[in-house]
């Protein structure tokens, strides 16, 4: 059984094995705690580099690593399907959701979820949280922190 994510639970900032961005972090933070069934979040640069973590089960690093593969593929695919860049990947298992969202050009935004979570509710929030994090995604990346 799958337990919704304990914000008593998560990592601070200064135990991921990525640099975190503060503001990045308090987004991933607000997401998370908006809705049940959340089991941790992570925005990282297209290319794989971890910017902040709320993952209280994965490493930011490789769950970052594995994000950017698949947006890889799905870039192709999405190519394949005709019109427009890739917006979002959504994974399916037994136990829950993997969601994978463009934010911007050079970010992504992944939500982990058990599979009992809303996602109609989930993409009306991230929606809200892609906007939100464009901004200082950009700055974090145009500073040029060292990947890990």
């Amino acid at each position: 059984m799958t337990a919704t994510l304990d914000p008593t639970d998560l990592p601070a900032a200064a135990a991921l094995d990525a640099p975190s961005d503060p503001t990045t972090q308090r987004i991933l933070r607000a997401l998370a705690d908006s809705l049940p069934g959340v089991r941790g979040a992570l925005v990282a640069s297209v290319d794989g580099r971890p910017v902040a973590a709320v993952l209280p089960q994965h490493e930011a690093s490789s769950t970052a690593a594995i994000v950017a593969a698949s947006l890889g593929l799905g870039s192709r695919l999405a190519d394949l399907a005709g019109e427009g860049a890739l917006q979002e990947i959504v994974v399916r298992s037994g136990s829950g959701y993997v969601v994978i969202f463009a934010v911007g050009e050079r970010g992504v935004l992944t939500v982990l979820t058990t599979a009992s979570v809303n996602l109609a509710l989930l993409h009306l929030r991230a929606r809200d949280a892609r906007a939100d994090l464009v901004e200082p995604l950009r700055r974090h990346l145009d500073a040029g922190t060292p990947a890990p």
